[in-house]
């Protein structure tokens, strides 16, 4: 009967697996036979036998039998998944019976959970975690790509640029305008969410390969531990440590070839001139002399493919007493778009020791970055889409004079006018024109230098009287800071434009550019740990407190010139005689009044006219969690935090925010003892938790501060002088806590002895007294809009996620991996319920917003005019339904309609491993989320043809005459399926001896996307597509070396 509870389809899945996966057999040796069984006595179906030293093996069947042929005196490896392998010495037996004992790593494998670790198996909340393994990590460019697709929930969208940013939620947004960003812990530092120019996302300065492992804490009973900045979920990333034993060497080197998958597809010159001719205010003598008779490609022109390359290094082992781990890493990201590249060198120190037997654990980790970022002006990218295509890239009108200059615009087309200042008139840049792509990206160097370092110094002292209670005292920081430079050529298409400057001469548009953020932290907690065998329980409580000091301080002097200012281009009355057709002379300091190293604004608050801040934000902390455990059954975890925060004031500075949850370990019960040969795990998880809060607007809210006039707004002061006024900024003192209150249900299970685990969970997550940035009542304050709390907003979802490895032999392994999230979110209360507040990005020349928040709808819905089409099914322009019926089109005819965020998300993915090569991909979905076409809304009417020197269009369905930007004719639904990768790869297991593993693989990031949208990439975070940034792929290869060890 004991063997029949294990369940028939148990016996016949692990029996076809080994009929499949059975072993050749070698000549000249004995048949042996025997059991496999575990520690209760029941036989392990599938386990793997393999003759040491050979390709020889087998599986158990359904009984746990084998037979398998094997030398007289060699030895028989057993294994099995979530088991500790055994060799056998054969010794001429023809019987072996071995019985396995699980694995106790992967029994008591341990989750970071915040101010310590809990086993997996006995978490109370909803956590996931990320393991990756050298694979995974060879593909990621960058932490964030390991997130993507991992866990139900977790949604990461990407910018693609070299330097990495990137955009999380977890679960959704839990506020309307105060931070959504999960909070990001690296070694036991809280990262600073206030980035630099340069470094827009703390992930992008961590190499893939440094890391251990990563944490997802997702419902409040999880995150409440960390309570102020922990609303939005919790990150956890743990670095690679020292492990005792001889020195190890790691090396990896990849390489990556970038292109664009996806660009525009616009008119070509055919039909670009055959469409402007074809309306009716086309000028042959106006518009005509602005046809070229090129064809030219400015996408191409401004785009490019790239290979990109990263290196990294480590050593890690223990010398004498000390545990060390010493890693280095380099990156050269080189972005798609002409000029973008990112150099980032890492260096990271971490040591391990312990003292006085013991009892006092030592954890010291200390990272420098260095990151160097050439940007490409992504405003080039757009130009290329509606620049001219019939002109050229270069003219080549050579120029005389004093500048120096050889050429009109250094040689590039730029439209062009007869313009006239100081008296003298010649050809300058036509006035409003877009500039030509290709100058706009060579003659603008925009570039960062940025520092960073982060690191802590964590003493962990057990009490030699009672080492069941530890004190634990974190010291950490986390610093940065950035020069910027973005210096605009002399005779460039930039400097002439914006001759509100200066004409023509050369500037920096970012002098002096210097940025520095500090984090500092000081966490102190007592931890008491013990189990109490007499009653069968196990005690975890913790009780401690934070101090966190963020501090900011910049500079900036604006623009300024660093040469002198050109008249425009003379015609010259000797052209034709051997010199050139236009002169090009500067214009004295004396009629410009612009001197060269002098700001064209200075700030009137400083004598040097350079603008500085500065400001800092306190938070202080008390915590105390508790954890119990009864009869490794029943599970409680009640965790209370206490937080303070110098953005409000005194009355509602303190916010206090409790959370529990319950879990019950299922399979550990007496009636579920006849499961036990298939039921790996059980446990029903409970959690409730509230969490705060407060980053929003500035670091002090609610006092009132003043600012300065610019120098250019002066009043009399009646003794023939002037006075620079100082006026009140606006703020709130009655500002406090958003406070998001969560409820969280999960199930976790495990069959087959883990060979198939999940999860499903639901969840329902509150958040009152909204912190947004509205408009307020005219006379009420000195500003048109305040931070105010204004209402309240919900989420709730329900997730799934399953791993199954139906394959699992010597040389062949399969495991495969699903996961579905579905998020609702709607508003339910707001000051103001019928009214409905603009949000999100711009959309057309009037800056409209495209979104909007309403009492009962989800949060950014889009807010639109319903379009109106005729019979044959196309737009009617300027027709749109009249919703309330009063015969005039307004505001309130545009109706609440689909939101940018998915609906569902799901992840697929496969990993084959047959001897030593391994094939894997992964494909993500994303469905009910709604993108509006902003391009195509801006570049997609015929009128934008004749703006500014001629426009050309995106290729479209339909156009309109004139621009129609509020119509739901550009609203799209953006769902899709992607294919985030495909590797396959090939690993030396024992090369020199054992000395050297080494791994080859190649892979491809983005090969396709399957989506009904028209634009070129349906994964827009903010919803409103204006970003002309082609979607592009990664062909990937390992160099040399993926992953190498030495045994010194």
């Amino acid at each position: 009967m004991k063997h029949l509870q294990t369940g028939i389809a148990r016996k016949i899945f692990f029996l076809m697996v080994g009929l499949l996966f059975g072993f050749t057999l070698n000549a000249q040796t004995i048949t042996v036979s025997g059991v496999v069984t575990d520690l209760d006595g029941e036989p392990l179906i599938g386990a793997s036998i393999l003759a040491q030293g050979t390709t020889t093996g087998t599986s158990t069947d359904l009984d746990g039998k084998y037979t398998i042929n094997v030398a007289p005196a060699g030895a028989l490896v057993f294994s099995y998944v979530g088991y500790d392998p055994q060799t056998v010495a054969v010794n001429g037996q023809t019987t072996i019976n071995v019985t396995m004992k699980e694995n106790s790593v992967m029994l008591n494998e341990v989750v970071a959970i915040g101010y310590g670790t809990v086993k997996k198996s006995d978490a109370t909340g909803s956590v996931a975690v990320i393991k990756p393994d050298e694979v995974e990590a060879g593909l990621a460019t960058s932490v964030q790509d390991m997130l993507v697709g991992q866990t139900p929930g977790v949604v990461v969208t990407t910018s693609g640029g070299p330097e990495g940013a990137a955009n999380i939620r977890i679960r959704g947004g839990s506020s309307l305008s105060a931070n959504n960003d999960p909070l990001i812990v690296l070694d036991g530092v809280p990262l600073s969410a206030n980035s630099v120019q340069g470094m827009s996302n703390p992930l992008a300065m961590i190499s893939p390969e440094n890391i251990e492992s990563m944490t997802v804490l997702k419902d409040a009973s999880a995150t409440a531990i960390y309570g102020a900045r922990a609303s939005n979920g919790v990150i956890i990333v743990t670095t690679k440590k020292g492990q005792s034993g001889k020195p190890q060497i790691s090396f990896s080197a990849n390489m990556y070839v970038n292109t664009a998958r996806k660009t525009w597809d616009v008119m070509d010159a055919n039909t670009f001139i055959a469409a402007l001719k074809a309306q009716g205010t086309y000028n042959e003598a106006e518009h005509g002399a602005l046809l070229g008779k090129y064809n030219t490609d400015w996408q191409d022109q401004v785009l490019r493919t790239t290979v990109s390359s990263d290196y990294n290094l480590a050593v890690g082992g223990t010398a004498g007493w000390l545990p060390y781990r010493v890693s280095a890493s380099y990156t050269n990201s080189n972005g798609i778009i002409k000029t973008s590249q990112m150099d980032r060198v890492t260096l990271g120190v971490n040591l391990t020791p312990k003292f006085f037997d013991n009892h006092l654990q030592v954890n010291a980790n200390i990272k420098g970055y260095y990151i160097r970022n050439r940007f490409g002006d992504s405003g080039a990218v757009y130009n290329a889409i509606s620049y001219n295509p019939t002109q050229p890239v270069y003219t080549n009108i050579p120029v005389q004079g004093n500048t120096g200059m050889q050429y009109l615009f250094n040689g590039y087309y730029q439209h062009s006018q007869i313009k006239s200042k100081y008296g003298q008139s010649g050809v300058g840049f036509m006035s409003n024109a877009d500039i030509n792509p290709v100058s706009n990206l060579m003659e603008m160097n925009n570039y960062a230098n940025v520092y960073r370092s982060n690191g802590n110094l964590q003493l962990d002292y057990s009490f030699h009287f009672l080492p069941e209670l530890h004190a634990n005292l974190n010291l950490g920081y986390d610093v940065s800071k950035t020069n910027e430079t973005h210096e605009i050529t002399p005779n460039s298409g930039i400097s002439w434009k914006n001759g509100y400057q200066q004409f023509g001469g050369g500037y920096n548009d970012s002098a002096d550019l210097y940025q520095f953020n500090s984090n500092t932290l000081l966490e102190f907690y007592l931890n008491y740990k013990k189990t109490f065998e007499a009653i069968e329980s196990d005690l975890d409580v913790t009780a401690g407190y934070t101090w966190n000091r963020v501090y900011t301080e910049s500079h900036n002097a604006g623009s300024v010139p660093y040469t002198d200012e050109y008249y425009f281009a003379q015609a010259n009355p000797n052209a034709g005689n051997g010199e050139a057709p236009y002169i090009l002379n500067t214009v004295p300091t004396s009629v410009s009044n612009h001197p060269i190293g002098v700001p064209f604004i200075p700030s009137p608050l400083s004598e040097d006219g350079i603008y500085y801040s500065k400001d800092h934000l306190q938070l202080l902390s008390f915590f105390g969690r508790i954890n119990y455990q009864f009869k490794n059954r029943y599970l409680l975890t009640f965790t209370l935090r206490a937080d303070a925060t110098s953005r409000f004031n005194k009355d509602n500075r303190w916010g206090y925010f409790p959370a529990a949850a319950f879990a019950w370990r299922i399979n550990n019960e007496s009636f579920m003892q006849g499961t036990a040969g298939w039921l790996s795990d059980l446990k029903l998880r409970l959690g409730w938790g509230q969490t705060g809060q407060q980053d929003v607007g500035s670091w002090n809210n609610y006092t009132v501060t003043y600012q300065q006039s610019q120098g250019t707004v002066l009043y009399p002061n009646g003794f023939n002088g002037w006075y620079n006024p100082y006026f009140a900024n606006g703020y709130n003192d009655k500002l406090k806590w958003e406070t998001t209150t969560s409820y969280n249900v999960g199930i976790d299970f495990g069959l087959f002895n883990n060979r198939i685990m999940g999860s499903i969970e639901g969840y329902y997550r509150k958040t009152t007294d909204l912190l947004s940035y509205v408009t307020v009542p005219a006379g009420s304050s000195t500003v048109n809009m305040l931070n105010k709390n204004i209402g309240d907003l919900e989420n709730y979802g329900v997730e799934f996620n399953i791993t199954a490895r139906p394959i699992v032999t010597n040389d062949f392994n399969w495991t495969l991996t699903y996961n579905v999230g579905y998020n609702h979110n709607k508003i339910t209360k707001l000051n103001d319920n019928e009214a409905v507040y603009e949000t999100g990005d711009g959309i057309g020349a009037q800056g409209q917003k495209a979104m909007a928040n309403k009492v009962g709808y989800a949060a950014n819905t889009f807010w639109l005019y319903q379009q109106v089409y005729d019979a044959n099914g196309d737009p009617i322009e300027g027709v749109y339904v009249d919703q309330n019926g009063d015969g005039q089109i307004d505001n309130e005819d545009r109706i609440l309609n689909h939101q940018k965020d998915p609906k569902v998300t799901m992840t697929f993915g496969s990993q084959f491993r047959y001897k030593q090569w391994d094939l894997g991909f992964s494909l993500r979905a994303s469905l009910g989320n709604y993108l509006y076409n902003n391009v195509e809304s801006s570049n997609g009417y015929y009128d934008r043809m004749f703006q500014y020197g001629l426009h050309n269009l995106v290729v479209a369905d339909y156009y309109f005459n004139a621009q129609q930007e509020v119509s739901d004719y550009y609203l799209r639904n953006a769902s899709f399926l992607r294919c985030d990768n495909i590797t396959l790869g090939y690993t030396w297991n024992n090369l020199l001896n054992n000395n050297l593993r080494l791994r080859l693989f190649a892979g491809v990031q983005n090969p396709f996307v399957i989506t009904k949208y028209n634009g070129v990439d349906p994964e827009v975070f903010s919803g409103v597509d204006s970003s002309p940034l082609p979607a592009f792929h990664h062909i990937l290869a390992g160099s040399g070396s993926h992953f190498l060890i030495f045994h010194l």
